[in-house]
């Protein structure tokens, strides 16, 4: 299904984040999009590396909002750290380059 749709709809900056989303996209320097082995550039794995680093801290606020609910269980500190939750996200979406194709070169290798 997800093959299918790729091949109809361009690769934007929004597909490129929501396909890496649940997994560390820095941890590899290949993206593969549409069965086709991309080798990312040097500035995007550079550019994910910090993604990555911004990614822990909202782990770690993510996991002291679960620990202080318990104890003060006051729902506008879980909303508000909530939001600076959802606002990382949002800054590590932007942090990514707007034409993520400039950023991929096709290595001529497939996935089948």
């Amino acid at each position: 299904m997800g093959s299918k749709r790729e091949s109809i709809v361009p690769l934007t900056r929004w597909q490129y984040f929501t396909k890496t989303l649940y997994h560390d996209p820095a941890a590899k320097t290949e993206f593969v999009y549409d069965k086709v082995i991309y080798a990312k550039s040097e500035e995007l794995q550079r550019i994910e590396e910090g993604n990555r680093r911004i990614n822990g801290l909202l782990l770690v606020l993510l996991c002291l909002v679960f620990l202080s609910a318990i104890k003060w269980q006051n729902i506008f500190f879980i909303v508000g750290c909530m939001a600076a939750i959802v606002a990382g996200e949002i800054v590590r979406l932007f942090r990514l380059p707007k034409d993520i194709r400039a950023h991929l070169a096709d290595t001529g290798r497939r996935k089948r």
